[in-house]
């Protein structure tokens, strides 16, 4: 790094502002948990071509910068994951910084200053420790959900107060009787033996001089209710407890903290249960009127008793769950009185109603996601999740909603005591609140159709971590179903933190000798189906999300910061699959589950797809030992990515001489041979064509799992058999993506055929792992925004961008944008009277590059495409 020359300083960019201050920590809270905050901003301007040659950050104690600590200036062309230049915050610790960048004209000038605090960064920190109610303690089943109080005495005006939490369950914390948040089921799940996430709020505004009061109720959640099919309780402790410390500066200098200690008091209240799967109870005649204030009468309360401080306490650094979307639905009366409920498409989350009647009157309210012949929810497929809300009334009007649980669903049905009227009715739907950057629309209103499923099963499913699915009783984070997804999760919302903390979990519950868990958080699954050969505890497609989702978080955010992080995972993966492979370089010794749910495979058995498991595996290795060396290389680690460059092409020579044959006779042989690179050079035109023949031969009809399907449509379009992809993505027989959308599907479906030709579901054919909330299918997505649309990222981040569109069928438009770490970047294209144009949005900062499709070329002469809109005029033709 320089001081910037007095030369340098005189040139100035008045027409470029540096904007969008942020630091990795995308909590949304007021602190956050890194000593040295990751640094990433943006860049604005009206004119063309801009590009970011240097940056300097000053860091300073105010907003005046007096005294400000400065990085010199430091040369780069990026936008995002800059260090931080001066000392690690210490706990509470607050900071202002600002940016400034010499861009080709000159510096800019400062950008308005961010303020970053640290949250409490040492256990030594803490001086509360976990209250629990001790009759709560040891229940064994669904019980009263524990309230926690404690009235304090502000002597003063407060005029700053910080309250850090979390709990051993899920809390809903207030003060004076008003949410300290409207986050929902904090802190989420982790690896809690290992990793316990907690929030820092300012709470100054709901203090009040004189008496206050701090509450909470802790729900089992994941801690200690039910979990997988199982229905294992008490997983991770047999006791729900609230660890709260709030620390407040009065306006005369003083300060007061209030924390979990044993001068807190303990009861129970209206929540009789509440359950992630089976849903809550709640009889609203125990509800002790006042708790949450101050001065209510706690003495027949119990007295808490204290836990000791949980190991990796750290704050939460990505968004939380909310309430996200509030859908009005349509609601009819049933012959028998019962009310139905339809969302009209398929969410995560409860009903939240108004009714009136008598005390002792009762609303039950059930869920389900499709409905049976006789017009009645299908609930069987939720195989031991109750999903069932119930509600006793305690007289007069009541707001009915439930409280530590979720639902998957959309379709609902009322039954309420007779004399009881339901007033309204309303959907509210639940996810982490990830922010939406990606955009697609194309002229098939089908295509438009799909691609608005995927987003809502992303949605619906990025619940606290990526789970497979939201309603049975499963919920779990499968390892397979990401790995498939990841690019088209970070291209449709900002999944980088997320991901981000997912991907810290898999890295603490990996085993020793590097294999994977099935599931992130880790839980026991109980015994697996009879297998014929050795199951090594995890499963080739599932494991590899250690590299997959790493790399596509570099590739989608260019934090190069993230990939260093997660490295270490990486290379314990590759190195367990590479300690796998037999003397013939192929992994062929364990049990896998394959390419799940090939079409093909057995309803009974999903594992036993067409494409040869063992071969699937070993494609895997080679592509995770690629994945591991392109990480490498970008971390300057030569030795470790010419090591295992070395071992892709050797496993993948290896799997060609096994399998050479066999690949070419399925869908996912052939893709994952183009894709991983498996087939030879002089062999890839010929794996093509026979891919491009097999979906002529289906009819167009998809043929592959969930570890096949991310990869077709881009192996046909990487050969030039763009017809045979467009045939794949609009075929409407099944199995297919428009066979699913033409059935009515709102979001994306575990299995191809879930629903049949005729509407009807066989509940006994597919048994009941049949969800129609599975985000793997949506896969697709990807190729929509990288080959329909044509926007794609040509370096990390999207620093630089091609312009890649792919028009083909009876498409005659398609458009793509996604908010990229520089700014939103677009790419829109419409064919009309022998002429494709394209128009092109890149961001400051970026530069873009055109790749014409095939058949068409530029009447234009088109090199490098700077920053700023562009209308590219394509005509039928080849380039010269």
């Amino acid at each position: 790094m320089t001081t910037p020359s007095f030369e340098a300083l005189r040139t100035a960019d008045t027409a470029t502002t540096v904007t969008g201050l942020r630091t990795a920590d995308d909590s949304g809270l007021v602190a956050t948990p890194n000593p040295e905050p990751r640094l990433s901003w943006s860049l604005a301007s009206d004119r063309p071509g801009v590009l970011q040659h240097a940056y300097e950050v000053q860091v300073a104690t105010d907003r005046s910068f007096t005294g400000a600590v400065s990085s010199g200036e430091v040369e780069s062309d990026v936008v995002t994951d800059h260090p931080w230049p001066t000392e690690p915050l210490r706990s509470r610790e607050a900071r202002h910084w600002r940016v400034r960048v010499r861009t080709d004209l000159g510096w800019t000038q400062w950008s308005e200053s961010a303020r970053v605090e640290a949250a409490l960064l040492d256990d030594r920190h803490w001086t509360a420790r976990p209250v629990h109610v001790p009759s709560d303690q040891g229940r064994t089943s669904p019980g009263p959900v524990p309230l926690l109080r404690r009235e304090f005495e502000l002597p003063a005006e407060p005029v700053s107060a910080r309250l850090y939490v979390t709990s051993l369950g899920v809390h809903r914390t207030a003060i004076n009787g008003r949410p300290v948040s409207d986050e929902l089921l904090e802190p989420g799940w982790t690896s809690y033996p290992n990793r316990l996430l907690y929030a820092t709020y300012d709470v100054t505004g709901l203090l009040v001089p004189g008496r206050n009061a701090l509450s909470a109720a802790i729900g089992d959640g994941w801690n200690r209710g039910h979990l997988t099919w199982h229905k294992n309780r008490n997983v991770y402790g047999d006791t729900s407890a609230l660890l709260a410390q709030l620390e407040v500066t009065l306006a005369d200098g003083s300060t007061v903290t209030v924390v979990t200690d044993d001068h807190w008091r303990g009861g129970y209240g209206d929540l009789l249960a509440a359950d992630l799967y089976d849903g809550c109870e709640r009889d609203l005649r125990h509800e002790p009127r006042g708790w949450q204030l101050a001065g209510f009468d706690d003495r027949d309360w119990e007295r808490v008793a204290a836990l000791p401080l949980p190991t990796g306490l750290t704050q939460r650094a990505h968004p939380p769950v909310r309430v996200v979307q509030v859908i009005q639905p349509e609601r009819r009366a049933l012959p028998d009185g019962t009310i139905a409920v339809d969302a009209g498409e398929n969410v995560t989350g409860w009903l939240r109603l108004r009714a009136e009647g008598p005390a002792g009157s009762t609303v039950t309210v059930r869920h389900a996601e499709v409905l049976d012949g006789d017009g009645r929810l299908l609930t069987s497929i939720l195989r031991g999740a109750r999903a069932t809300d119930q509600y006793t009334l305690a007289g007069g009007t009541a707001e009915l909603e439930p409280e530590f649980t979720f639902h998957g669903f959309r379709y609902a049905e009322i039954d309420a005591s007779p004399g009881v009227t339901v007033e309204q009715v309303e959907v509210a739907v639940v996810a982490s609140d990830l922010r939406r950057i990606g955009e697609f629309h194309c002229s098939d209103e089908r295509v438009n159709a799909l691609y608005a499923n995927v987003v809502r099963s992303q949605r619906g499913n990025f619940l606290a971590v990526p789970t497979d699915c939201p309603q049975r009783d499963e919920r779990l984070g499968w390892t397979g179903d990401l790995m498939a997804f990841a690019p088209t999760a970070c291209a449709t919302f900002d999944s980088r933190s997320f991901l981000d903390s997912w991907l810290t979990d898999l890295g603490i519950e990996q085993r020793a000798d590097g294999a994977v868990p099935l599931v992130i958080p880790d839980v026991d699954l109980g015994e697996l189906p009879p297998m014929d050969l050795p199951f090594a505890g995890t499963a080739a497609g599932w494991g590899d999300a250690a590299t997959v989702v790493p790399a596509a978080l570099f590739d989608a955010y260019g934090h190069r910061s993230l990939l260093d992080q997660h490295y270490a995972t990486m290379r314990a993966w590759v190195e367990f699959t590479a300690g796998h492979l037999d003397d013939d370089g192929t992994w062929s010794g364990n049990a896998q589950l394959g390419d799940w749910l090939d079409p093909a495979a057995p309803p009974e058995d999903p594992a036993r797809a067409t494409t040869e498991s063992a071969y699937v595996a070993t494609a895997f290795v080679a592509h995770s030992a690629r994945l591991l060396a392109d990480a490498a290389r970008e971390l300057g680690r030569t030795d470790d990515a010419d090591r295992y460059a070395a071992l892709h092409r050797r496993t993948a020579e290896a799997a060609w001489r096994k399998w050479g044959a066999h690949a070419r006779t399925t869908q996912t042989g052939c893709a994952l041979a183009l894709q991983f690179d498996i087939a030879p050079t002089d062999e890839r035109a010929a794996v093509g064509e026979a891919l491009a023949a097999l979906v002529r031969a289906n009819g167009g009809r998809i043929a592959t799992g969930f570890l096949g399907t991310p990869f077709v449509l881009p192996a046909l379009t990487g050969t030039g058999h763009l017809a045979e992809a467009y045939q794949l993505l609009l075929n409407t027989e099944c199995p297919g993506w428009l066979y699913q959308v033409e059935r009515g599907a709102t979001t994306m479906w575990e299995r191809w055929d879930a629903i049949r030709p005729d509407g009807t579901i066989d509940t006994e054919k597919a048994g009941t792992m049949l969800s129609f909330n599975h985000y793997a299918y949506g896969a697709v997505a990807a190729w929509l925004y990288r080959s329909v649309a044509g926007l794609r990222a040509a370096a990390p981040g999207y620093r630089a961008i091609e312009i890649a569109p792919r028009p083909g069928a009876t498409l005659t438009s398609a458009g793509a944008s996604i908010a990229t770490p520089y700014g939103t970047a677009s790419v829109a294209w419409s064919i009309s009277g022998g002429t494709l144009t394209v128009n092109a949005d890149l961001p400051p900062g970026t530069t873009g590059y055109l790749l014409p499709p095939e058949g068409w070329c530029s009447a234009q002469a088109v090199g490098e495409l700077g920053s700023g809109s562009h209308r590219l005029i394509l005509r039928p033709g080849t380039s010269a």
